[in-house]
């Protein structure tokens, strides 16, 4: 069943990757193939497909917007690319003012370079947002 509240998801991939290119290769991570798809087109379309997202945002670095483009991502979801700043939470507050327009009810903030975002982890953290001021996901750990 759909939630009632407008929820946008802020995807952060403005990072340069600058840790992964140290292993080998001249292209961010978020931009890296994985399987037939760029690990962000992997991370972009699971947050497009999931029924209580209502709007999707990338928040790029300017320089990668050819890189972008070349994912080729389609939904009346995804919201146009903003570019972001230097450090993570300079992109992700480029990425709230532009959601402003929007006027979602919450905002989720999830790293491009997670593509195996479970559905019914964000629903929990949905579910936990109508009684909360904000809500984080836990995972129990393995090892």
């Amino acid at each position: 069943m759909k939630n009632p509240a407008k929820i946008a998801v802020i995807v952060v991939a403005a990072g340069g990757g600058i840790r992964a290119r140290r292993h080998g290769g001249d292209i961010a991570k978020q931009y890296r193939m994985l399987g037939t798809r760029a690990v962000l087109a992997r991370t972009l379309d699971a947050f497009i497909g999931f029924e209580q997202i209502d709007l999707v945002l990338p928040v790029i670095r300017d320089r990668h917007i050819e890189l972008f483009n070349n994912l080729k991502l389609y939904s009346g979801k995804l919201l146009p690319p903003v570019f972001g700043g230097a450090e993570r939470q300079n992109s992700c507050l480029a990425g709230l003012l532009a959601l402003k327009e929007h006027k979602p009810d919450y905002v989720l903030i999830h790293d491009a370079a997670r593509p195996f975002v479970d559905e019914q982890v964000v629903a929990r953290v949905c579910q936990a947002l109508t009684n909360h001021q904000g809500a984080l996901p836990v995972l129990p750990v393995s090892d």
